[in-house]
């Protein structure tokens, strides 16, 4: 057990062990009153890399069940919300911790008032702080790992195919664009010597610049090809990313023989 002052005054904390999945779940008294639930995870920027923590307000994981009993409460008032801890990012900063979904509100969808909000954040920060200080906090990610590798590469296999048919999309697009402006360009110059040679009002009229004219279009089509390029090329960076991610989970680790056992807190 350890305690520790909030802006809504003292909270009590009291660890369970770790269940099979790695989760474990923090009994609060006092100033607020419910359970706080965290859990070893995948960086949510970053799906190979297990060095996060899901801390969610009430008994279960937010990403999986929301709301879930016993939600924590401030003077009767229920709240619901969560955090995610980037480990890989030292806790003081602004990046390390982050809030997940729409904030934290009450059971009745309305925001957490600003004192209860800071509670809040400061229970959950001091929760994943202590689940980060755990000895078998490596044992934890490995069955992170093991467990939502699955899900994570079944996710990732429809975003791959739909980032490379966007960047063939794009890429397609560009080509269509330069090539159609090559077409108006030689139409234009085409018409141009027709018109030195014999000027009538139909040529004149082709060869101006308004709106769906060859000199008009000529303008404007690099331009969309260039949307397109750049649009294939952070197409292309998204598919260069998921495609890192899939293969780092192409091993899934070994698998866990037994619930992770009860091990000692580091001090």
């Amino acid at each position: 057990m350890f305690s520790i002052a909030t802006a809504s005054g003292t909270v009590h904390i009291v660890p369970a062990e770790p269940d099979s999945t790695g989760a474990v779940r923090y009994t609060l008294t006092g100033a607020v009153k419910g359970t706080v639930h965290v859990i070893a995870s995948h960086n949510p920027h970053q799906w190979d890399d297990f060095r996060a923590l899901r801390v969610s307000l009430g008994s279960e994981n937010i990403m999986r069940v929301m709301p879930a009993e016993p939600l924590p409460r401030i003077r009767g008032r229920a709240y619901t919300g969560g955090l995610t801890r980037i480990l890989s990012e030292p806790g003081d900063w602004p990046e390390a911790w982050t809030l997940s979904g729409i904030g934290l509100r009450d059971t009745s969808e309305r925001d957490a008032p600003p004192q209860a909000e800071a509670t809040l954040r400061t229970v959950m920060q001091a929760c994943g702080e202590h689940y980060a200080a755990r000895l078998d906090l490596p044992e934890l990610q490995r069955l992170a790992r093991w467990l939502e590798t699955p899900r994570l590469r079944g996710w990732l296999d429809p975003m791959i195919s739909d980032a490379r048919a966007r960047v063939a999309r794009y890429e397609r697009d560009e080509q269509l664009h330069r090539q159609a402006a090559r077409q108006c360009v030689a139409a234009w110059w085409f018409l141009a010597r027709q018109f030195a040679e014999q000027p009538s009002p139909l040529l004149a009229y082709l060869l101006g610049n308004h709106r769906d004219s060859l000199a008009h279009r000529a303008g404007y089509l690099p331009h969309w090809a260039e949307i397109s390029a750049t649009a294939a090329a952070g197409e292309q960076r998204c598919l260069a990313h998921f495609l890192a991610e899939r293969e780092g989970l192409r091993h899934r680790g070994r698998p866990p023989l037994r619930a992770v056992p009860p091990l000692s807190h580091a001090s």
